[in-house]
């Protein structure tokens, strides 16, 4: 059986997960570039490498599912600016 290492799985371990992922497939985001991992404060959402999700896409999910997102923005030097969506559950 093979062992996973938690820190590297970018699958959905919460239903909201699930959830956020279908809605944002709903609105044409690729299942494949949405991708769920681990941070120093929970959880966090990252579309592609660290794309931006269009801000009413964002509004989409908090409205009809049960999280909210904390935009979370760095710059690095070698490939520029980008942008993870920090996930806080409200159930």
């Amino acid at each position: 059986m093979e062992s996973r290492n938690p820190k590297f799985d970018t699958t959905p371990v919460h239903p909201v997960e699930d959830k956020v992922k279908l809605l944002l497939g709903l609105k044409g985001y690729s299942f494949k570039e949405l991708k769920f991992k681990y941070c120093s404060d929970g959880r966090i959402l990252q579309h592609g490498y660290w794309q931006s999700i269009d801000w009413d896409d964002i509004m989409y999910v908090q409205e009809n599912c049960d999280v909210r997102f904390t935009i979370v923005n760095w710059e690095d030097e070698d490939t520029g600016f980008l942008t993870g969506y920090r996930m806080h559950y409200t159930s």
